[in-house]
């Protein structure tokens, strides 16, 4: 049993030589044999690898910039054919290669799994509690896509060539178009929900998840343009109108977080949730226009990313209030006949539409044809949300009879054996529908609503 693991790294982050040192003992588990191979990627002037030295690790330098670049050079230099991919910032458990290799070779051709963050305030809390680094589900044993946060395939099971698509997605999505390209090939995409998690280290950085939202809405463009409708998570519906409603000040489709049993915590969640689809929308529409040499949305990133920031900067002093230790461990409430207390006047609504419409304004009205490209997937986006809203009626009423011991690991291993994100039924508790005593069949809502569910 061996596996090459790839690691890219710039070498900057403080983590990368425990990064190294986890995949080395994991790796170890399996024999003698396995090996990983650090690829520095955008390495500044002068920075070398200082961790120990160890025979099964090579350090690979990759000069053209971008982790897709990175991660194909340490592919194309592995010697096994089962190829594990961790960011250079996260912390593997020890079972952790043992358990993706068994993932992989029974009858996996790639195969993912959980991230936890290790949670040091507000910025990471959010991110924890929204799952940024869990690939979205199929059902409790298989992936709809991947992270390569955390993340394995076959070589010797996938099509021929580089793993990922450089030219179109050099710095994100990359492992997104490739669970497309391997389910296409009729590949499986395996579902490690392990106990052992790795731990990611992520900083308490407001204009990085910035940055991340717009960087995921360009990718996402990209994805959706080439990959249709076999990219189900990509598609924006009606992005044009649902923007220029944020725009005027009428959002609809951020979420409210009735689950958590903090209005502090909640608004500012709400807050940032509100800032993460625009930018999401924004960006999206702004490299769509690029692709159809079509202007619909103008991006100032620079000043869009700063004025942003400070938005967010205020809304977490709002929360300053709230004792650290609240932010390891959200206080929940799951109960759906709970009522929530509204969030309005709480979220910067006006505010964050302001900033938008100085650094993100609308361009030109789309073009028949483009309006076709932005809504094809509108139809088959309502029929997908609809089957969601059942399969989330049914993780509740199964919930129902213990709903006082449930807790949120509970709620989310019954929603991914629906098929579902933990988000997808959190996001229910947001509906006065669902708060009825037996929310089996919760009534229609309109499409503003459940995109309001769904972001």
């Amino acid at each position: 049993m061996s596996v090459s693991v790839v690691i890219p790294t710039t070498l900057e982050r403080p983590h990368v030589r425990e990064c190294v040192e986890a995949a080395l003992a994991s790796a170890a588990l399996l024999g003698p044999d396995t090996e990983v191979l650090l690829v520095a990627n955008r390495v500044p002037p002068g920075a070398t690898y200082d961790g120990p030295t160890d025979p099964r690790l090579r350090v690979l330098r990759s000069d053209p910039p971008g982790v897709s670049r990175a991660r194909n050079a340490g592919v194309a230099a592995a010697r096994h054919d089962t190829i594990l991919f961790v960011d250079d910032d996260l912390v593997v458990p020890l079972p952790w290669c043992t358990q993706m290799y068994q993932a992989l070779h029974s009858g996996s051709t790639a195969v993912g799994g959980p991230v936890r963050l290790r949670v040091v305030g507000p910025i990471t809390a959010f991110m924890n509690h929204q799952r940024f680094y869990d690939a979205a589900p199929m059902d409790g044993q298989m992936g709809g896509l991947l992270v390569t946060a955390n993340a394995g395939y076959r070589r010797d099971l996938a099509p021929p060539g580089p793993p990922f698509d450089t030219e179109h997605h050099p710095h994100a999505g990359e492992d997104t178009d490739l669970a497309l390209r391997l389910r296409a090939a009729g590949g499986r995409i395996g579902w490690l929900a392990t106990t052992s998690m790795p731990v990611h280290y992520v900083e308490e950085n407001v204009p990085a998840l910035v940055v991340r939202a717009l960087r995921d809405g360009r990718s996402s463009a990209h994805i959706y343009a080439r990959h249709g409708l076999r990219a189900p998570v990509q598609c924006l519906p009606s992005p044009w109108r649902v923007y220029c409603a944020s725009l005027a000040g009428r959002p609809d489709y951020y979420r409210l977080y009735g689950e958590i049993d903090a209005l502090p915590v909640r608004a500012l969640f709400a807050t940032m949730s509100l800032v993460l689809i625009n930018c999401l929308h924004a960006a999206y529409l702004h490299e769509t226009g690029q692709i159809f040499d079509h202007p619909l949305v103008s991006v100032d990133e620079d000043a869009l990313v700063a004025e942003l920031s400070r938005a967010l900067s205020c809304a977490i002093d709002a929360a300053s209030g709230v004792a650290p230790e609240v932010w390891g461990r959200l206080p929940m409430c799951l109960s759906p006949e709970r009522v929530r207390p509204a969030l309005e006047g709480l979220v910067p609504v006006a505010g964050i539409a302001a900033i938008f419409n100085r650094h993100a304004p609308r361009g030109t009205t789309p073009t028949r044809h483009l309006f076709n490209h932005l809504n094809r997937g509108d139809g088959a986006w309502i029929n997908r949300t609809m089957n969601e809203r059942d399969r989330a009626a049914e993780v509740w009423r199964r919930l129902l009879p213990r709903i006082d011991e449930a807790t949120l690991d509970t709620l989310e291993t019954e929603a991914r054996r629906s098929g579902l994100t933990l988000s997808d039924v959190c996001g229910y508790l947001d509906r006065p529908e669902v708060r009825a005593p037996d929310p089996v069949r919760p009534a229609v809502a309109g499409p503003r609503a459940e995109r309001r569910r769904r972001a």
